[in-house]
């Protein structure tokens, strides 16, 4: 009996040690798959508020193109992160013909804000001509674990960061050349005594 009951807690003890990582596995993904979707959506919207104000302001047809690369949380490199891009555009034709003119057809302007910070002008550029917006990007890691033991005391620390640049062709001539640097660090301890019995 003590036999058959010991066979059975230990058959669901591995069942919870394969399925166990499993789930959380898949729980990260879709935690991760909802995370790029909710950066893709206010991509989107950024870009139409942002064409909208243009367009009201100058009068004229704006395109407006947004993308931004974030860091995000990564299984992989929990501290160090992994790249995500969102990008979202949008068309505004506000044009309220002036009395003065003779009926002539409104201009349009396009612009692309990349990677938009606390300052917004500060990455929104205005394109002449059309195309699209081709990154390169030059990434250097770092990663550090440290551990020290002394007696039944262990202290472990972990740190990273990334240093990224970033060249964006926009159209045909454009480059807008912009760079980042993230990093964290995290520190774990304990004590283990051991008991003889």
């Amino acid at each position: 009996m003590k036999k058959k009951s010991f066979r059975r807690r230990a058959q669901s003890m591995v069942e919870m040690a394969i399925l166990g990582p499993l789930l959380l596995v898949a729980m990260g993904i879709v935690v991760t798959y909802v995370a790029k979707l909710n950066s893709d959506q206010w991509s989107l919207m950024q870009a139409f508020r942002n064409a909208l104000a243009k367009a009201h302001s100058t009068n004229k047809i704006v395109s407006y193109g947004t993308w931004d690369d974030r860091r995000q949380a990564s299984v992989t490199e929990p501290i160090i992160g992994s790249r995500v891009t969102s990008s979202g555009s949008a068309c505004v034709h506000w044009s309220i013909p002036s009395v003065k003119g003779s009926g002539q057809d409104p201009q349009g302007e396009t612009y692309v804000k990349i990677n938009g910070g606390i300052i917004p002008f500060l990455y929104e550029y205005k394109v002449k001509g059309d195309g699209g917006i081709e990154p390169r990007y030059f990434t250097f890691k770092n990663s550090k674990l440290t551990i020290n033991t002394q007696k039944d005391y262990t202290r472990s620390s972990r740190s990273g960061g990334t240093g990224e640049v970033m060249i964006y062709k926009v159209g045909k001539s454009n480059i807008f050349v912009q760079g980042r640097y993230s990093g964290a660090s995290r520190r774990l301890s304990g004590s283990q005594k051991s008991r003889v019995e």
